[in-house]
């Protein structure tokens, strides 16, 4: 290459950064000579003198003037990649000529030379499993880019495991110029904790220390996980934002060895998980898989000890061989009807299966599927299972519960494994029976496990028939019954209860209950439910017969205290029939006339007033007249006690049982009491006992 072309391509490049939309074979001699610019990477020289092994301990093939590393046998830690290897051929200097010399300087002479015979090879790949297993190279450089001369140099291919289980690798840099790298290339490289890619590659990218495959798409790139750095300490794989939208394969072992991760939630974008995409990832517990996933590779999760349960999406329709196997901890299976092919070797050493129900469309399940499942004791097989292979139970005591004459029941008799009879239920959205929402096996005599179905906004839905105590196939399907609100009202308790019932039925009342009551409606609530409407309910007395309203309300607790006018008062009964209070004192003090009402109303209840508290008003010298209404029934300790100027008390009940010690004792010497002729007589004994020497009584 030419000086001006070099430039044009130094220049192109500065403007190719991001060169997503130009197809790599176009732009590669650019991208390299922007890698050579930016990294410095140098060509990376090696000799042979076999023509197979270099003088660094690399063995080579050749084809043309390139050649392929196929193996390692140094003891380098720090291991850079060769771009060339030079080759010198035996010289054969004894050719005669038909000059008048001998050897190559005779004139005329035909005879060889050193140099004729030197041969140059340009290193453009990495065979498969050239370095697997390697457990020196702790740091793996691979150069390319352009050279002194503007060509072109570096490797392209890095084949099938190449470098697949070399666990003491921790550093790789991947050269500009390499645009394939195989299956497994750097799997089970636990110690791998930085991945590097030259600057001007077009196919590889790392991000947060990953290795990402990129392909260009309509508007943006779409990435596989190539290789995740194993030795990342870290307990989650968070996606990076950069590809959380254009993420879309893991690739094959690209977490293969993992000894921290814990949990992965892989991002809706994802469709394919490939082949021991996950295995031996001893920590991991939780999984979460897209709802788009559509392949789940070979041995995927293989030796996930810790992972104790998997769902399964939609899109998932063969379990492939060996998927779970040596999961030891899992427990729970979700998967769907989609699912027609649990492979070999499957769920093999699933230790903790205690039971497992296979999908109703299976036809296969592989050999060895559920072998060495040392807990498990029940699996249902439905009719559809075709095809069983050998060993499947092997190192179990499982119960198979099976259709008679299925396939299932043909294998358990033939393998000495017991059964038990099992029935199809199917529950499907209409009356053809032409759409199946989902099925079940149901031991004979067992109730089956209706499917969770959508709601509908202002329907009931129902099932066309039973499906308990099953002992025939039956099918059965959706009913969409129109609902009304039908809302109860217990005004008293403040509770209020919406009962959604179908059109045409009676509306069921809630179990509402209050001690010493019965519960009655202001509605008839036989007659079938054709709209919205709200019914109250009327409490009615068990010993009394006396019914509250539908608007009665509750009285307040026993001992609660409220202030109405100028009175203080405290609830003395809370029942519903007879809410009471007694006055306990004034607000304010100075006042001369103190007036205690028959009832008095709080809260929307009204209370008789029976009760005047000890000590309520005592030493009050200001009040001057007192009266006491129609519902008091006591007059409690000192309530008046010391109202030296009180000389007026109208007591106009008629119903005081009692006028406790010194309740009137230190009023006026004046003070005159009036009330109903028919108490005079009872009252005067009553006032003495309260403290007044002689009381003058007279006709209210």
């Amino acid at each position: 290459m030419n000086k001006r072309i070099w430039a044009a391509a130094l220049a192109a490049a500065v403007t190719l950064t991001s060169a997503v939309t130009i197809p790599y074979e176009d732009v590669k001699v650019v991208t390299q000579a922007a890698a050579q610019s930016s990294s410095g990477n140098a060509e990376v020289e090696d000799t042979s003198a076999d023509g197979r092994t270099t003088a660094g301990g690399f063995t080579f093939r050749v084809a043309g003037n390139e050649a392929t590393i196929t193996g390692y046998s140094g003891a380098a830690k720090e291991l850079a990649i060769p771009t060339k290897i030079k080759y010198e051929k035996p010289g054969n200097n004894n050719g005669t000529g038909s000059g008048s010399g001998t050897g190559s300087s005779g004139s005329g002479g035909s005879g060889g030379s050193a140099a004729d015979n030197a041969v140059e090879y340009a290193v453009t790949a990495i065979a498969e499993n050239a370095f697997s297993g390697n457990l020196g190279i702790q740091k793996l450089t691979m150069s390319g880019g352009i050279n002194s001369d503007g060509k072109a140099f570096g490797i392209k291919t890095i084949g099938d495991r190449a470098f697949f289980a070399c666990h003491d690798l921790a550093d790789i840099t991947i050269a500009p110029t390499t645009t394939s790298i195989g299956e497994y290339a750097f799997s089970d490289c636990v110690a791998l904790n930085a991945i590097k890619v030259s600057d001007g590659n077009q196919r590889y990218k790392v991000i947060d220390n990953a290795l990402y495959y990129y392909t260009a798409g309509t508007g943006t790139g779409l990435y596989t996980l190539i290789q995740y750095p194993l030795a990342n300490t870290a307990a989650e794989y968070k996606v990076p934002d950069a590809v959380s939208m254009t993420l879309t394969d893991i690739g094959k072992g690209a977490f293969w060895g993992s000894a921290f991760l814990e949990t992965i939630t892989l991002p809706d974008t994802v469709k394919t998980v490939g082949d021991n995409a996950f295995s031996e990832c001893r920590k991991l517990k939780t999984v979460t898989l897209p709802a788009g996933l559509s392949s789940i590779g070979t041995e995927a999760f293989k030796g996930d000890a810790a992972l104790e349960g998997i769902t399964l999406p939609d899109g998932i329709t063969i379990i492939n061989n060996g998927t779970f196997q040596g999961c030891e901890a899992l427990k729970n299976v979700n998967m769907t009807d989609a699912l027609k092919i649990i492979g070999n070797r499957a769920f093999q050493g699933c230790k903790s299966l205690t039971d497992f129900a296979v999908p109703a469309n299976v036809t296969t399940i592989g050999d060895q599927a559920f072998a060495q499942c040392d807990s498990l004791h029940q699996i249902s097989i439905p009719m559809r299972t075709t095809s069983i292979g050998s060993g499947v139970f092997t190192g179990t005591t499982v119960t198979v519960l099976c259709h008679n004459g299925s396939q299932a029941a043909v294998y358990a008799a033939a393998n000495g494994l017991t059964a038990e009879r099992t029935y199809t239920v199917g529950f499907y959205t209409n009356n053809t029976y032409t759409n199946l929402i989902a099925s079940q096996e149901v031991v004979e005599g067992k109730d089956a496990e209706p499917p969770k179905v959508a709601e509908r906004d202002g329907y009931r839905m129902s099932w066309s028939g039973g499906f308990t105590a099953v002992r025939q196939d039956t099918r059965v399907y959706q009913v969409w019954n129109k609902l009304f609100n039908v809302t109860f009202v217990d005004t008293f308790n403040n509770q209020t209860e919406v009962v959604k019932t179908d059109e045409g039925k009676t509306a069921v009342p809630p179990a509402w209950t209050m001690s010493g009551y019965t519960p009655t409606w202001d509605k008839d609530l036989t007659d079938p439910v054709t709209e919205d409407f709200t019914v109250h309910v009327k409490w009615r007395s068990n010993t009394t017969g006396k019914t509250l309203g539908a608007n009665a309300v509750k009285p307040a607790k026993k001992g609660t205290q409220f202030e109405k006018g100028n009175n203080r008062y405290q609830v003395s009964n809370a029942n519903a029939e007879n809410p009471t209070v007694k006055f306990i004192g004034l607000v304010k003090a100075e006042v001369s006339i103190v007036t205690i009402p028959e009832t008095v109303s709080y809260g929307g209840v009204k209370y008789n007033v029976t009760l005047i508290s000890n000590n309520c008003v005592k030493g009050n010298a200001s009040i001057r007249e007192l009266v006491i209404g129609k519902n008091v029934t006591g007059i409690c300790a000192k309530s008046f006690n010391d109202c030296k100027n009180l000389n007026k008390i109208k007591l106009k009940s008629k119903i005081i049982a009692k006028m406790n010690n010194k309740a009137f004792k230190g009023v006026s010497k004046k003070a005159k009491f009036y009330t109903y002729n028919s108490q005079i007589a009872k009252y005067k004994v009553m006032l003495k006992n309260a403290g007044v020497k002689n009381p003058v009584v007279k006709r209210l």
